[in-house]
């Protein structure tokens, strides 16, 4: 079931709600468009100078619906994906984005942080990497950002072994602005999106640009590497036994690979 996001402005701040209760918050190429369409509406919008994105329900979101991509997410190719569309649109994007982070934060609702500026999560928040556990490969320019924020160690501890960390994991990695206390993370971050609305939004917009623009070519070149090497991981036996294993709730085998 694809999510819906529900939009509210206020103060000259987009809030981006998405999910539901009782469900996990699983990506997939609909939310992806959906966000993407949401995005692109702020950037010509001049009434909206901040995005604050959150989630309702148990999670913010448990990542990618492994049946979409084996069976949808890359189905035209990585360049006509709705994921490619979504990156293209998050790494032009001059309007700042805030974030606040409950639950469960896995796979894509991890990445998708780092194209965030503010991030705050709640203590007792969950995140988890586990591509390679799941026959699949870093996204969302994840590969260049990560290291770059959490360093090389700390970045292949998280992304080879896919092992759940805490939120001061996720603050030591780069993933995070702050940590709050459970159930403040909302109030948190809506006061930080309120106070970049109330800046001049020309210098901001510039300041964003050039925070960013000396790792723009890397970030690209990462993530066509990054598009490459999942349009090959979509298709792989490593995926399909993932998959089967999900809907059979058994750890996946890999021993014959």
């Amino acid at each position: 079931m694809s999510l819906s996001f529900q939009t509210t402005t206020d103060n000259k701040v987009l809030h981006l709600r998405f999910g539901q209760a009782g469900v996990r918050n699983l990506m997939d190429d609909a939310w992806f468009d959906a966000l993407e369409a949401h995005l692109a509406r702020a950037a010509e919008d001049p009434g909206v100078r901040v995005v604050l994105l959150s989630a309702e329900g148990d999670a913010f979101c448990s990542g990618a619906n492994l049946k979409s991509v084996q069976h949808g997410l890359l189905a035209e190719g990585y360049e006509k994906s709705a994921l490619s569309r979504l990156l293209r649109r998050l790494t032009t994007f001059d309007k700042p984005i805030v974030a606040a982070v409950h639950g469960l934060a896995i796979g894509g609702g991890s990445t998708l942080l780092l194209h965030c500026d503010f991030v705050h999560a709640a203590q007792g928040t969950r995140f988890q990497l586990p591509f390679a556990r799941l026959g699949l490969v870093p996204e969302f320019g994840s590969s260049y950002l990560l290291p770059m924020n959490a360093g090389m160690r700390l970045a292949s501890q998280l992304v080879l072994l896919g092992e759940p960390f805490d939120a001061d994991t996720a603050l030591r990695a780069g993933l995070l602005t702050t940590v709050e206390p459970a159930g403040q993370e909302l109030a948190r971050a809506r006061q930080t999106a309120e106070a970049l609305a109330q800046l001049a939004p020309g210098p901001v917009a510039s300041a964003k640009r050039l925070l960013r623009q000396g790792h723009q070519a890397a970030l690209q070149a990462a993530l066509a590497a990054e598009g490459e090497a999942l349009q090959h991981s979509v298709q792989s036996p490593e995926l399909a036994e993932a998959v089967m294993a999900f809907i059979e709730k058994r750890p996946p085998d890999f021993s014959r690979f």
